[in-house]
């Protein structure tokens, strides 16, 4: 249903996914150059797409649900992109395969963050990079995550059309009093993207999953202590960290 929303070329989400993954990993296209590059949890293939515009990039996504389908039929087909159905606790793939691996906003909806990290940190060869962002805890999300409580396990279909009535509630904040509209945010939270459609996914994603962790900075750091990694590197968007393999 949504399987082209999050594409640049589809111009519906506020920020591009370039300067997403840059904010989020810390690369660049250049540093995937000649390289092989895992996507641990890549949906829909939204940053695959960006990744494999490097050309010499051997890029591989891997997801455990169904969203593999459109991300091959978004990017599978190009000569640099693999696409695999799997489940990122038990990866699929030989230790230090990859020179570089990276996860954006999905540790966070594994039933243990930490140890995904640490089945992911044995595909890196020695020398090679891992970056990881996760939700970081947020002081406005407790109504949110009492709401999610039950609605993930909701109907696909039922949760769909909540959302879109949350959605279209807040289409009225403009014309309520600034008391009454702070209070309609804090009560009823949803995604912040101007694009209706880009709005409503981003919400549903954010009341479907059944876990949802929010951590600290200090947190995810002693995951990469825990995982045995070196040079860790805090990067600007919030929580979103970098290190190198022994």
């Amino acid at each position: 249903m949504f399987a082209k929303t999050q594409l640049d070329k589809s111009g519906k989400m506020d920020v591009s996914s370039g300067h997403t993954f840059k904010e989020t990993t810390g690369f660049d296209l250049s540093d995937l150059k000649n390289r092989w590059v895992l996507e641990a949890g890549c949906g829909m293939g939204r940053f695959l797409d960006f990744v494999s515009r490097e050309d010499s990039a051997r890029v591989v996504g891997v997801d455990l649900s169904f969203a593999v389908e459109p991300a091959f039929e978004n990017v599978g087909r190009r000569r640099n992109v693999d696409i695999v159905q799997a489940d990122i606790m038990h990866p699929p793939f030989s230790e230090k395969a990859f020179d570089i691996v990276y996860s954006v906003g999905v540790l966070h909806h594994t039933p243990n963050p930490m140890h995904a990290l640490c089945s992911l940190t044995p595909l890196v060869q020695s020398g090679g990079e891992i970056a990881v962002w996760v939700y970081p805890k947020y002081n406005w999300t407790m109504f949110s995550d009492l709401y999610r409580r039950i609605t993930w396990r909701l109907p696909w279909s039922m949760l769909l059309g909540v959302v879109k009535v949350m959605v279209t509630l807040h289409r009225l904040g403009p014309y309520l009093p600034s008391s009454l509209r702070k209070r309609l945010d804090l009560l009823v939270p949803i995604s912040g993207q101007p694009n209706y459609e880009a709005r409503v996914l981003d919400t549903y994603d954010w009341y479907s999953p059944r876990y949802q962790f929010k951590s600290t900075e200090q947190q995810v750091i002693s995951w990469f202590t825990e995982a045995g990694l070196t040079k860790v590197e805090l990067l600007n968007a919030p929580v979103a960290i970098r290190a190198k393999v022994k």
